[in-house]
This record gives C-alpha cells, structure tokens and sequence, in this order.
C-alpha cells in the first residue's frame, strides 16, 4: 500500500507536519511526501492514497505552492477521481475569517470528482502537533481496510 503527502505550505508549518506524518508512517506504508508547487497536478490521475496537508494564506487563499493545484481541480469539470482515497489536514488560525478555507476547498473539489474521504476533515487552530496523531490513526485504519 502506497501513500502520496502532498503538502501545501507558506511558512512551512504544512510542510514539517507532512514530514513528520511521513516518518510517523514510514513502517507501515510506502509514502512519498511532494510539494504541490514542485508537481503537476495530474499525478492525481494515477495515485490511489492521497493526504493532503495544507496551511491557509491570506484572506483564505491557497499558499503559493499549492494554487496551480487547487485551480486544476476547481477548473476541471470532467475529472474523474473516483479510483482515490484522501484525507485532508488544514492548517489555520481561528483568528482570521476564513479559518482552513484552503483544507476546506481541498476537500471540497476532490469529493466533486468523486475521491472518497476516508475521515472527516481535520482543521487544526495553529497548533496541530496537540490534534493530529488519533486523526491520523484513524485515517490510515480507514486506509488499511
């Protein structure tokens, strides 16, 4: 069983979680940890294990590495991505607005096109190292079965 982390980042608080998610999984999966601004989007047509972790920037924009892939799944209308599993975890302060809006786009297109959420999304406020290890675990037992 394989897993892709793709991990969206503007300060690198998204990045450091998806490679400590990486190391935490290491013994129990093939995973492969990618900078969304560092590949093309289209390896989504060919991945079947997908987690995403990803920060929030701005007024609820993408960050910069991970807009070309958040425009590729909004803009696509006959992408079909039933064959993939996902999770997502989004980062964001419960200060601003627009907390996680990014997660929640995620999350929202990949189901448009049919990916399967393995477990609701996780939004974490600022500090996820608290939060994320029962959700993870959870995921990747939803992954296993």
């Amino acid at each position: 069983m394989s897993l892709l982390i793709a991990f969206g980042s503007q300060t690198g608080n998204a990045q450091n979680l998806a490679h400590l998610i990486a190391t935490h999984l290491e013994d129990r999966v093939d995973v492969r940890v990618i900078d969304m601004g560092e590949s093309d989007p289209e390896i989504l047509k060919e991945e079947n294990s997908l987690l995403v972790v990803t920060s929030t920037y701005g007024d609820g924009e993408a960050p910069d590495n991970a807009s070309e892939w958040l425009s590729f799944l909004k803009f696509q209308d006959e992408l079909d991505l039933s064959h993939l599993r996902f999770g997502v975890i989004a980062l964001g302060d419960s200060y601003y607005p627009h907390f996680c809006q990014c997660g929640k786009d995620f999350d929202f297109h990949l189901t448009r096109h049919g990916a399967k959420s393995l477990l609701s999304r996780l939004d974490c406020d600022r500090y996820y190292e608290e939060v994320y290890q029962d959700w993870l675990n959870d995921f990747m037992k939803g992954l296993e079965t």
